[in-house]
C-alpha cells in the first residue's frame, strides 16, 4: 500500500521540546553553582529567567504532545 505525502498523518517533532529542557537544565545548573543569591547581578537573573522560560516551553510542549496524542 503507497500513500502519498498528503494522505500521510501528521508527525510533529520531539526534538524541539527536548532542546529547549536541555538548555533549561543547563542553565538551571549554571545558575545554581554561583556562591550566593545575595550577589546576584543583572545577567544573573537574565539567565534564570531563561531557564524558566526554557523549561517551561520544553515541558508545555511535551504535556501538549503527549495529551493531544492519547486524545485523538
Amino acid at each position: 500500500m503507497n500513500s502519498t505525502r498528503e494522505e500521510r498523518p501528521l508527525r510533529r517533532r520531539l526534538v524541539p521540546p527536548f532542546v529547549a529542557l536541555g538548555m533549561g537544565l543547563l542553565f538551571l545548573v549554571m545558575s545554581l553553582s554561583r556562591p550566593t543569591i545575595a550577589n546576584l547581578r543583572w545577567h544573573d537573573l537574565v539567565r534564570l529567567l531563561a531557564t524558566g522560560g526554557f523549561l517551561g516551553f520544553g515541558l508545555s510542549e511535551l504535556v501538549r504532545y503527549f495529551g493531544f496524542r492519547r486524545k485523538g
